[in-house]
């Protein structure tokens, strides 16, 4: 679906979680966080967007894997718009978030909602009556974690930004990280496959490469 970009505003701190793996993706994540600072600050971005982590950093990709809902998971380069940040509403905070991608260690989704929609359409030409037409279509909302590379998170809404995966030079995609999500008419919520995680390993990537 297609969405316009929104006002982005800086960002700034954010909760700090630490969850234990449960899969092999997050055994790759927990591979690549970077260890706390020994002097007990906090990590910061380089000048030029990077984090200081040792992490591998190709122009406008980064290496890692996606999860789709369907259970199928790619590894390859993940690819966003080129200059543009993750950008996330949060709630709590009643403001943008402006996330360079190279600071982000993983994103998830999260269903706040799902269900199968009626379609309908106009009785007739100039009439303000709808009528069903008997089938429906699948509907989602979504929320969103940031997980960063300093481990703290960041939690919202994304108003569509697409993100691409690369495998054997092939670009994949877009999956959209968005706030509200529809299938085709006729389509299953099974049928309607979503992003379910991305996450930013260069072992990830190794391990799950092929052509999704």
């Amino acid at each position: 679906m297609r969405h316009a970009t929104l006002i982005i505003l800086a960002a700034a701190a954010a909760i700090c979680l630490a969850d234990e793996p449960a899969s092999n993706l997050d055994a790759w994540l927990s591979d690549d966080a970077p260890a706390p600072p020994t002097d007990g600050g906090v990590r910061e971005p380089d000048r030029d967007g990077s984090v200081l982590t040792g992490r591998e950093v190709r122009l406008n990709a980064l290496p890692g894997a996606i999860q789709l809902s369907n259970g199928r998971t790619v590894g390859g380069w993940l690819v966003t718009t080129p200059g543009e940040p993750w950008t996330v509403w949060v709630e709590a905070e009643n403001r943008w978030r402006c996330i360079p991608p190279a600071a982000v260690l993983q994103i998830t989704a999260k269903v706040i909602a799902e269900h199968m929609e009626l379609h309908w359409r106009w009785k007739a030409m100039g009439e303000p009556e709808k009528v069903y037409t008997g089938k429906r279509y699948p509907f989602r909302r979504f929320e969103w974690t940031f997980l960063l590379a300093d481990g703290s998170e960041i939690r919202g809404v994304v108003k569509g930004q697409p993100l691409w995966i690369e495998t054997d030079g092939k670009r994949h995609g877009p999956w959209l990280l968005q706030e509200r999500s529809t299938g085709d008419i006729g389509q299953s919520l099974t049928e309607h496959v979503y992003l379910k995680r991305a996450v930013i390993s260069r072992r990830a990537m190794e391990q799950f490469t092929q052509v999704p």
